[in-house]
């Protein structure tokens, strides 16, 4: 193993299967320093090509014709909230909580990719930029089987299934004869509109799921689940929750 390969490893937490508190510091420390935008930390982006992965950026589509585009973030703040595993029916499962924030950007300043659904003509945006922060709630669920190589036992999670809320505050009874007020009255409606020409889940969500789940493939199970000495892999059953309802 190479010292890259080493560093990489020193960042993923093994945790006993009775361990919620554990499995939350798992979840941040790989959130923080293997599937996050390079950048953030000076070596990820040569982490995440040495683990064969690609790394997490926010997206960003165009704002119609405006000269702006709407970036969509959060995830770098994301924390989990409940976990399971299901060895009856092959399903391991994640829930995330996160601020979801909407922010109105140059074009340029990013690439711009095309929205889901087209806006109508709008024309060049004038004033300030607008930006909004809600909140998110995601639950993630990967089918999955176990693999043997080279005596060790590895878990494939498959394509995940996903399902996200997103709770954007509606401000619409606050106060227009007070400037803030009636600005942040404006901007959370403006949020709501914008949000509807993306496909969230798709673009923001499963973007960086499908990263968590490749990385979990590129190591032995036991990097990341340990087992007590009546444990098998092939018979593993638990579950945890912050009490979040989705």
């Amino acid at each position: 193993m190479n010292k890259m390969q080493d560093r990489d490893e020193r960042h993923i937490i093994a945790c006993h299967t009775t361990d919620f508190e554990c499995f939350k510091r798992q979840y941040k420390s790989l959130k923080d320093n293997a599937l996050l935008r390079p950048g953030l930390l000076p070596w990820s982006m040569l982490s995440n090509m040495n683990l064969g992965i690609e790394t997490y950026t926010p997206y960003v589509y165009q704002y119609a014709d405006t000269g702006t585009c709407i970036q969509i973030s959060g995830l770098e703040q994301s924390e989990l909230v409940a976990i399971s595993m299901n060895s009856q029916y092959k399903e391991y499962s994640i829930m995330l909580e996160m601020p979801f924030k909407i922010q109105q950007i140059l074009n340029g300043t990013e690439h711009c990719n095309e929205p889901d659904r087209a806006f109508q003509k709008i024309g060049l945006h004038k004033g300030p930029l607008r930006r909004f922060t809600g909140n998110a709630t995601a639950q993630v669920t990967y089918p999955y089987r176990l693999d043997q190589s080279e005596g060790e036992t590895y878990l494939r999670l498959e394509e995940e299934n996903l399902d996200m809320i997103l709770d954007l505050p509606d401000l619409s009874h606050f106060d227009k004869t007070d400037p803030t007020q009636a600005r942040l009255s404006e901007w959370s409606a403006w949020a709501y509109r914008v949000v509807q020409h993306a496909d969230i889940a798709k673009h923001v969500l499963m973007s960086h799921t499908t990263l968590l789940r490749d990385l979990i493939g590129r190591f032995p199970l036991k990097k990341f689940l340990l087992l007590y000495p009546e444990e098998e892999y092939s018979n593993i059953q638990f579950s945890f929750s912050e009490n979040t309802v989705l």
